[in-house]
């Protein structure tokens, strides 16, 4: 967000191209991050993404794409995203039978479960941006050189730090919860832990982080607390996941049509079957 923003004459003129290119890899990686999760789902039979989690990250994508971006560049950005969701959304609700075996009724109604997640998720992020749109100099500081369709000072940056961080700290508390609930690594990777950690990384604070450093009246949002409250178990839990990701492939076991169970549960069904 933010690249026909106006910085001060104090600013590089390079930065806000350079903020573009961060956030730019942001999106690459977050579809690297789509496409290695969609091909994992489709190898270990287990959704990628927690339901939470995708209904969020949905409607955030909507929202933006279609209401909150102005330039050719962003739009681009998110409707690829959304694109490359698509898959993730498919092999999330083909594979919930196998995901939420021991959960019946959640499993039997995942695509209900999913429209009723993105259906509030569009409302919430929806009656927020048009808020946040609403007024002038709206968030942390004054907005001079932050233009939206003609209107002066209404900061997207701004906006996407608060909705995207909120929805980003769901994502990487929810992965870390699935990861230890399931105790396997079904419908993960190091690639896609990568990827996504990445991909946050770059969109959020290092992006944000920049334009603060050369242009800190309307970026000096990323030290309020809140953002703390969002960013620290957001990272937290990221830096986490990995070392979590390699205790539990100790004891999976991979089945020989590709399904990943947890080392108990498969002792446990052997049994049963003797």
């Amino acid at each position: 967000m933010g690249s026909s923003d106006i910085p001060p004459a104090s600013a590089p003129q390079w930065l806000i191209p350079v903020s573009t290119l961060c956030l730019s890899s942001g999106v690459g990686f977050w579809i690297l991050c789509y496409v290695l999760m969609t091909r994992r789902a489709l190898q270990t039979h287990a959704t990628p993404m927690p339901l939470l989690a995708l209904g969020i990250n949905l409607s955030w994508e909507v929202v933006f794409a279609f209401y909150v971006t102005e330039m050719p560049i962003e739009m681009a950005g998110f409707v690829l995203w959304l694109l490359f969701d698509v898959p993730v959304l498919y092999v999330t609700v083909t594979k919930a039978r196998h995901s939420f075996a021991s959960s019946p009724m959640i499993a039997r109604h995942v695509s209900l479960l999913l429209g009723i997640l993105f259906a509030a998720g569009l409302a919430v992020n929806y009656v927020f941006a048009r808020w946040w749109l609403a007024e002038p100099h709206r968030g942390h500081g004054r907005k001079d050189g932050k233009p939206w369709f003609g209107l002066e000072a209404r900061d997207t940056t701004e906006l996407a730090w608060w909705s995207a961080g909120v929805a980003q700290m769901v994502l990487s508390v929810s992965c870390v919860s699935m990861l230890l609930s399931r105790g396997h690594s079904g419908g993960q990777s190091y690639a896609i832990w990568f990827c996504r950690f990445a991909g946050t990384l770059m969109g959020l604070p290092v992006t944000c982080g920049l334009l603060w450093w050369y242009w800190p009246e309307p970026h000096g949002f990323i030290f309020h607390p809140i953002s703390f409250i969002i960013m620290v178990p957001t990272i937290v839990c990221d830096i986490a996941y990995p070392f979590l990701l390699a205790h539990v492939r100790k004891t999976e076991k991979v089945l020989p049509n590709g399904m990943v169970v947890a080392g108990g549960d498969y002792v446990t069904g052997n049994k049963k079957n003797q």
